[in-house]
């Protein structure tokens, strides 16, 4: 319910990704591509239900996270926004806001993105009771399993690379 602490969960949860960066327990390779001391192969995405609720969460967490680290980059990306826009968008930023339909048009191209959508290690879900509803239900269910599989291949991936160039 409202009031019950799911935010605070929330950044005590993308504080945790971003912020184990600058206290060493990161990989080395991870430091090459770091904006602002925070890696850019980390990426949160914050799914709300509206647009509304994407801005006023970007506007709070842009504020917050720049007194700790200024080079963090916060983006809302919403229905306004066309596809390439979306995807320069997404690899610039470490926290991308957005909605489940908006994400749901983004990741069905995965295959096409798959380093840049493989990089989110964080999913976070603001009204996740929306799964049981009709109509937006479907859509919210659809981003969870897409974002599973995303990683999975993402992992598979980077496996696979590992070997190649292990048998050098």
């Amino acid at each position: 319910p409202t009031g019950s602490g799911k935010t605070a969960l929330f950044e005590m949860a993308m504080a945790r990704l971003f912020f184990s960066d600058l206290t060493g327990r990161y990989l080395q390779h991870e430091i090459r591509g770091s904006i602002g001391g925070i890696s850019s192969q980390r990426k949160i995405v914050y799914i709300a239900p509206n647009k509304a609720l994407c801005e006023e969460r970007q506007v709070d967490w842009s504020k917050r996270l720049a007194h700790i680290d200024p080079g963090v980059v916060c983006t809302t990306i919403t229905g306004d926004v066309n596809a390439n826009k979306a995807y320069s968008e997404i690899a610039s930023a470490h926290l991308i806001l957005t909605t489940p339909e908006k994400w749901d048009s983004i990741t069905r191209k995965w295959n096409d993105y798959l380093v840049l959508l493989g990089s989110v290690k964080l999913l976070v879900l603001d009204e996740v009771h929306m799964i049981g509803e009709k109509g937006r239900g479907a859509c919210l269910e659809a981003v969870i399993c897409r974002m599973k599989t995303i990683q999975r291949a993402a992992c598979a991936r980077m496996l696979t690379g590992a070997e190649i160039a292990s048998s050098r």
